[in-house]
């Protein structure tokens, strides 16, 4: 949403006019028409702050994935220095996570066979690869099932297999998860 379609000039030309306006007002003995000046700044400004946000919050924010208590624990077997951090760290960690899976999207290379992992845990392990290699901030994020045990990172891919993936997860220190949620 860009800054044109909250049409903020006009409106903050209208409030510094009208706002001016009330001390002259006064002093021309115009108190009456200086209350009713302020009271309507006041009511616009609250109808207009009401519109921008909603404005503001149609404007599509990432939904986050809610995890649940066997998505946390999955986590934690699939990361174990994650569960030697403090719960505040943790909790953010699993709000990222939740954030991060809602822009990824998993692809699976011809090559590779079924697979009996289901796709909510799937898309786990995608973004705990993109926030664990820093790839977060990116929009559109692909998590590509290959048969290379070794992590191919491009600008808004990962690839690997699951066993890779998991090897990989399984090797990230506490320093590490700590960093990557700082960022």
């Amino acid at each position: 949403m860009n800054q044109k379609s909250f049409r903020f000039i006009p409106w903050l030309i209208f409030f510094f006019i009208s706002l001016i306006s009330i001390p002259f007002l006064i002093w021309f003995d115009f108190v009456e028409i200086a209350k009713f000046v302020g009271i309507a700044v006041t009511i616009s400004l609250v109808v207009v702050l009401r519109f921008w946000l909603f404005r503001l919050g149609k404007s599509g924010n990432a939904v986050r994935v809610a995890l649940n208590t066997n998505d946390v624990f999955e986590l934690n077997q699939l990361i174990p220095a994650l569960s030697s951090l403090p719960t505040k760290e943790q909790l953010a960690f699993h709000h990222r996570i939740g954030l991060i899976m809602s822009k990824v999207k998993v692809k699976q290379v011809d090559s590779v066979g079924l697979l009996d992992t289901p796709p909510k845990s799937l898309a786990m392990i995608g973004s705990s690869l993109f926030l664990l290699k820093g790839l977060e901030a990116k929009e559109d994020l692909t998590f590509e099932l290959s048969t290379n045990e070794n992590l191919d990172v491009m600008s808004n891919q990962v690839s690997i297999s699951i066993e890779g993936a998991r090897k990989v997860l399984a090797e990230f220190s506490e320093d590490q998860i700590l960093r990557s949620i700082a960022i």
